[in-house]
């Protein structure tokens, strides 16, 4: 059994893999963890699709990885795919476009995500932590699904978080768009990122046997863009949380963990936290009737069931 401590970073958990002739993608590598994913699993000899929004701030990201690596990182390594999140049409024009590419996918990290303190909609008309965080990511994957099964043995990633124990989210599946409850920036969070372990769950149940797993990970409290925007009262709680901080080495370690470790090459529906195996922390996530609910619904949401996305909630 892998053993890996709080402090470990990416690079140590590691260190000793061979990815050369893996193909691996990394949603939101511009910055944060998603870049630290990204520069290791290159680091280690993989191919890396860095699939961002912003397409200046994804040749800049992948500038700054080759410029660091002193020469340990090819050119042709690292790859950019411009992904919109924030709408269905846009992830699945990104979807197609690397799967014209014929490449065997081995190693998808669905990293990038939100996290805000006031109610927005996606292009869809989502919340936008469920249509971003969660939504979007699992049409995105759906779409990758003839790519990671090419690769006779791939895993997917999820970055989950703990905040999912400040979720609201029922085994009923009620008001996932917010239209009834009264709207909390961190209990929407929560409720993407239990979904995030859910998807985790279902996907390994429903595609174990092609030989692709999935897992998820809560990567620590880590200073990176996703505190941007968030209230006053938020900082001054990361504040206190300094001692607890991470590096990005650190916060990105649970990611390489899942997606180069032996262990983790054929188990899935597993929750990494500080690079062990816990017991998620919310109940819902072991919920098996739940996550396959969650599955159906999502498929309906997102039009992998008809023809277009299909909004309603209840």
């Amino acid at each position: 059994m892998v053993r890996f401590k709080r402090r470990d970073t990416a690079e140590d958990v590691s260190a000793g893999v061979d990815l050369t002739g893996r193909n691996a993608l990394v949603t939101g590598a511009n910055t944060g963890i998603g870049r630290e994913t990204a520069r290791v699993l290159a680091l280690r000899g993989a191919r890396v699709t860095l699939a961002c929004r912003d397409a200046n701030k994804a040749r800049a990201a992948r500038g700054a990885i080759l410029n660091g690596a002193g020469g340990a990182i090819n050119a042709d390594q690292l790859d950019l795919l411009e992904l919109d999140l924030n709408s269905l049409a846009a992830t699945r024009g990104a979807a197609e476009h690397f799967c014209a590419l014929g490449r065997p996918l081995h190693l998808l990290i669905n990293n990038a995500g939100i996290m805000i303190p006031v109610e927005r909609r996606t292009q869809d008309g989502f919340e936008a932590h469920l249509g971003i965080n969660h939504l979007a990511h699992f049409l995105f994957t759906h779409l990758l699904l003839d790519a990671l099964r090419a690769a006779g043995g791939a895993r997917v990633v999820a970055v989950s978080s703990g905040a999912m124990a400040a979720a609201t989210l029922t085994a009923e599946l009620a008001d996932l768009n917010w239209e009834r409850r009264k709207y909390s920036g961190l209990r929407a969070y929560g409720d993407s990122k239990l979904m995030n372990l859910m998807f985790a769950r279902e996907f390994t149940r429903r595609y174990q046997a092609e030989g692709i797993v999935s897992n998820a990970l809560h990567p620590g409290v880590v200073p990176t863009e996703l505190a941007r925007d968030q209230s006053w009262p938020f900082m001054l709680l990361g504040i206190l949380m300094l001692p607890r901080v991470k590096s990005l080495g650190q916060g990105a370690s649970a990611s390489v963990l899942l997606a180069t470790h032996p262990d983790y090459a054929g188990r899935g529906g597993l929750y990494i936290v500080n690079n062990r195996e816990k017991r998620p922390a919310h109940k819902l996530a072991l919920n098996d009737g739940a996550c396959a609910a969650l599955w159906e619904r999502s498929e309906r949401l997102t039009g992998l069931q008809g023809a277009t996305p299909d909004i309603r909630m209840d």
